[in-house]
């Protein structure tokens, strides 16, 4: 897929969730908050302001009727042009829900609340969203790196402007003319592919 093609693939439409869904029980428990609520193909999705994240997941935690006492997954994510979001997947065994929440933060400032102190979970899941994406979660205990290493932090590989021509050519020092077997190689990489093209056709 193109950037171009991504780009357009973001611009999904809102689609609004079905009325008694999750959604209402947010707007009923945080009624001063804002948010915009749309159907995905399983969970509601909530998109939350950055000020107002860690309020909503309290909430979601704690209120009896939403009780969201699951942190299923947090990770972040790269728009390019549009900053990096950090989205929250959280389940209700209590009350079999689901629901996903969505936080917009700038690359330029991306810095958000940590949700360490309502899910444990929250704290290796924050270690590895700050080493691939740069997020830095206010108030997390031990922000440290968790996947690279230690001196590494100015390095975010799975931002989309991460270049990958270095690691490209350190793995033709280190492979040398046997770079050619080692399978895909990028476009533009500057590695003859010959070897690899031979093998395939015998």
């Amino acid at each position: 897929m193109s950037p171009e093609d991504r780009r357009r693939a973001q611009d999904a439409p809102i689609v609004p969730p079905a009325p008694g869904s999750v959604a209402d029980l947010f707007a009923a428990a945080l009624p001063d908050v804002e948010f915009v609520a749309s159907q995905g193909l399983i969970d509601v999705i909530l998109f939350v302001d950055r000020k107002d994240v860690h309020r909503v997941l309290e909430r979601a935690k704690h209120d009896p009727k939403l009780g969201f006492e699951f942190l299923r997954n947090l990770t972040g994510m790269d728009y390019e042009e549009q900053g990096l979001e950090v989205v929250y997947h959280l389940y209700s065994f209590a009350n079999k829900h689901n629901v996903t929440i969505r936080c917009k933060v700038p690359a330029a400032d991306p810095v958000i609340a940590s949700a360490s102190d309502i899910w444990r979970a929250a704290d290796w899941h924050e270690r590895e969203a700050r080493d691939m994406f740069g997020i830095v979660f206010e108030g997390h205990p031990n922000l440290v790196p968790l996947l690279l290493p230690d001196d590494m932090l100015d390095h975010f590989p799975l931002r989309k402007d991460n270049p990958l021509a270095p690691l490209e050519e350190w793995q033709g020092e280190m492979l040398g003319s046997a770079m050619g077997d080692a399978g895909h190689i990028p476009p533009g990489s500057g590695f003859e592919v010959e070897a690899a093209a031979a093998a395939e056709e015998a």
